[in-house]
């Protein structure tokens, strides 16, 4: 069985967008995959959208990406093994 690191790397490759999305979601308190993908709907009520995603990207989008890395890595992934 391969590292969960290998994981992410091989099978996950999230855009810029997810990428910062996951890093908000740590800062806010979210330690597993899985709590940052249930804390996108707190961003997209959030004034921080523009400043995680930028003006090309959308929290549907990352939302995608997210639940692709939820089915390849696992909602108990910690955060600290992805960013």
């Amino acid at each position: 069985m391969c590292p969960v690191s290998n994981l992410w790397d091989e099978e996950f490759s999230p855009s810029t967008a997810a990428r910062n999305t996951l890093r908000w979601a740590h800062e806010m308190g979210a330690v597993t995959l899985g709590e940052a993908y249930d804390m996108l709907d707190q961003l997209e009520l959030s004034n921080d959208v523009p400043e995680v995603l930028g003006e090309d990207d959308t929290v549907e989008g990352v939302r995608e990406e997210l639940e692709f890395g939820i089915e390849n890595a696992g909602p108990d992934t910690p955060l600290s093994t992805l960013l």
